[in-house]
């Protein structure tokens, strides 16, 4: 059998709100490749548009969301997470544990409530529904986690030096330790969806896996592959454009760290609407955040806000 896994985030370019980096592994028969799912599992989970018999739709979480908004992100990681986890929450972080407590008070309850768009019952049959098709495929769910980084954290890392993509690899790198160290004893391909022009990732996994042999297998411009020669089981790394459309494991890690980010946006905006009566909700992007800055300062109070800015 063979671990196909993917990695993605949301929130690297706004302003406001945190970043999400999401990992995401099928279990699957050897032959797999990282859009077979789609086929495999083209019952129950499909990209949109939806035929009405459809369960859940699993694609880049840009398009999942304008296409169905938070509910449609809830009943995919709600479901792949109970299958994952034995238990609805798509919050667990790479470590294990919350490791970056938020820093404002208006996230610190923002993801306590899970579901939110439908009920467990509803989740639960879906949830089942979607193992028994997994199973006739001779696959399961076998990892879905997200990490959380917030705002001052991520200023610490601007601070330190990195730009926005750097910050997001050391992420990267975080799930991709954690993906091999617990899927040691398996065949193991992770997709990444590309950033930025980049196209030689060799220097950050000799980092992430110090003393590891590594061999590059393609550098180039739409994919850039690598594989890691360890003891007993192979890792192939894949960073490849448009992955999050491309690749169902990174389609669902998109949509993990989409959902987790939505929530704790969410969470923002009713903390602030509470104490500012009409103030416009914000996305968190830089236009609308800026704006959105301006408002709560004309509210004629701090609220906090140093640790709610980014710095880029």
């Amino acid at each position: 059998m063979l671990i196909l896994a993917g990695i993605d985030e949301a929130g690297l370019g706004p302003r406001l709100g945190p970043l999400v980096t999401s990992s995401a592994a099928l279990e699957v028969p050897e032959d797999w490749t990282p859009d077979m799912p789609w086929k495999r599992l083209s019952r129950v989970a499909r990209r949109p548009p939806l035929r009405q018999a459809d369960l859940l739709t699993v694609a880049d979480s840009k398009i999942a969301y304008q296409y169905g908004g938070l509910a449609i992100l809830e009943l995919a990681v709600g479901a792949f997470s109970r299958l994952a986890n034995d238990k609805f929450n798509p919050l667990i972080s790479v470590s294990g544990e919350t490791d970056d407590p938020p820093a404002h008070a208006c996230y610190r309850h923002a993801c306590r409530k899970f579901p939110i768009t439908c009920g467990k019952n509803e989740l639960e049959t879906i949830a089942d529904t979607l193992a028994n098709a997994l199973d006739m495929a001779g696959a399961k769910v076998a990892h879905l986690e997200s990490a959380v980084l917030f705002e001052p954290s991520l200023n610490r890392r601007f601070a330190a030096g990195l730009n926005k993509n750097q910050a997001l690899l050391k992420e990267t790198g975080r799930h991709l330790r954690r993906l091999a160290e617990r899927f040691a004893n398996h065949p193991l391909l992770v997709m990444v969806d590309k950033q930025g022009g980049r196209n030689d990732y060799l220097p950050l996994l000799s980092e992430i896996f110090p003393g590891v042999w590594l061999d590059t297998l393609i550098a180039g411009d739409a994919i850039s592959r690598y594989r890691l020669r360890r003891e007993g089981t192979p890792i192939e790394i894949c960073f490849q454009a448009k992955a999050d459309q491309d690749a169902f494991c990174v389609s669902l890690a998109s949509m993990a760290a989409k959902y987790v980010r939505e929530r704790y946006i969410a969470g923002l905006n009713a903390w602030f609407g509470r104490r500012i009566p009409g103030i416009r909700p914000t996305a968190g992007y830089p236009l609308d955040a800026a704006r959105w800055l301006a408002d709560v300062a004309s509210a004629g109070s701090s609220w906090n806000l140093e640790s709610l800015l980014r710095e880029r």
